[in-house]
């Protein structure tokens, strides 16, 4: 009995070890949206360790909002174009050692309800495939005049 718990909590701890080892977040320059409509960043981080052999992001964000511009640290080889809506497809065709970051600044219409946007990452390492999905990014309509400043 003591060697079955022995080995289970091995098992245990080299698989929170592995997830300690990559991690990925979305996140805004800012949690409330202008009123009279303008433009977000969001930061993409993925965090791993060595040097994987692909890298992907996907980010989901409302049909109404469309890609400006990517730019950042390492930006992905494959991006979609300028203006570009629906899901957002980045891709690394030289996967940086240890981290990838990057900013996407997207434009969204005035009067914008509350909303969020969602992520996905796929890293292929060694052979295995995994997913990372970072926390949503939630994101306030503005009311009543209550906004910062747009970026137009």
């Amino acid at each position: 009995m003591k060697t079955l718990r022995f080995l289970i909590a091995s098992v245990a701890a080299f698989a929170a070890s592995s997830a300690l080892g990559q991690n990925a977040s979305l996140t805004s320059d800012t949690p409330v949206l202008a009123q009279s409509g303008g433009t977000l960043v969001l930061r993409a981080t993925a965090e791993y360790e060595g040097e994987p052999g692909a890298l992907g992001w996907t980010m989901v964000l409302p049909g109404d909002w469309s890609l400006v511009l990517v730019s950042g640290r390492n930006v992905p080889a494959i991006v979609p174009e300028a203006g570009s809506t629906g899901p957002l497809e980045f891709a690394y065709t030289a996967v940086p050692e240890r981290r990838a970051e990057f900013s996407v600044v997207v434009r969204y219409p005035a009067n914008p309800t509350s909303t969020q946007a969602t992520s996905t990452v796929l890293l292929r390492s060694g052979g295995k495939l995994t997913t990372l999905t970072p926390a949503p990014v939630q994101l306030r309509g503005a009311e009543g005049g209550a906004s910062r400043p747009s970026r137009n």
